[in-house]
């Protein structure tokens, strides 16, 4: 049974005044990146509380594929990634309303290992005892790509692909060290504290030195069947209590400088 995090009972104590009720229930369909999982249901929970009549439903998974779902029509109404690559491919192709889309967290990128590892350093992992690797597919998760980056950087990144074992999604790579099947794993600080008491952080990652700042941007899809309660959804995410709820769960402060690719200048 999922247990409610203090600061979601909280919330849900503090609830004032509720806005009137849609005329008919209204579900809105949410895909999320799979690190925001645990916050993104508490949340959930915050916001149907706050609009009766609404449900949340959450698609979970990562970037990439959440992003081919949506250029295949699936009926999506908010998107919220773990990168800007694939939410400025959306919106490339007119199907992000950009009016909506705002950064709203931050993250950063860890290299774990099980508790009793003797790992110390990210060149530890061209280690001879060193065998399994968990890394995230860098075709389509954006922990992946950030980790092809920071190991590329310190150039070990041939060595460690020789050794990866590639997850689906960043929970799924942290799965794989978190059950022994796998000697270390590179994801999100926000994953990581999920399975503290399986794995520990080694080494943390230097946004803007060694990879590209992780930056998880949030958008109404523009084929939305409830756009009203989308947008509703995206601004509350920008709120004081939801930002509460992210930073419990490690989240960092939205960095709202980085813009979509076709606007830096």
């Amino acid at each position: 049974m999922h247990r409610i995090c203090p600061v979601l009972l909280i919330m849900l104590c503090l609830l004032g005044v509720v806005p009137s009720a849609p005329a008919h229930a209204e579900t809105v369909i949410v895909s999320a990146a799979a690190s925001l999982t645990n916050a993104f249901t508490d949340l959930g929970r915050i916001f149907a509380a706050r609009h009766k009549g609404v449900t949340v439903r959450f698609n979970f998974g990562s970037s990439g594929a959440l992003e081919q779902q949506i250029e295949q029509g699936a009926p999506v109404d908010v998107f919220a990634s773990a990168a800007v690559k694939e939410m400025d491919h959306l919106q490339a192709e007119h199907l992000i309303s950009p009016a909506t889309r705002e950064n709203f967290v931050t993250n950063r990128l860890v290299l774990i290992a099980p508790l009793n590892s003797r790992l110390t350093s990210w060149h530890d992992l061209t280690a001879g005892w060193v065998h399994r690797i968990a890394v995230s597919d860098p075709a389509s998760v954006p922990s992946g790509r950030y980790a092809r980056e920071t190991l590329q950087h310190k150039g070990i990144w041939t060595d460690v692909l020789r050794k990866a074992v590639l997850g689906e999604n960043v929970r799924q790579t942290l799965q794989y060290v978190a059950d022994g099947d796998a000697q270390a794993g590179i994801v999100f600080a926000t994953d990581a504290k999920i399975e503290a008491k399986l794995v520990k952080v080694v080494k943390v990652a230097v946004p803007g030195v060694d990879h590209h700042p992780i930056v998880y941007p949030v958008a109404v899809v523009a084929a939305s069947h409830h756009p009203l309660f989308a947008k509703l959804f995206v601004q509350f995410l920008n709120g004081h209590t939801a930002q509460m709820v992210l930073r419990h769960y490690g989240f960092l402060p939205p960095d709202r400088t980085i813009k979509p690719a076709k606007l830096r200048r």
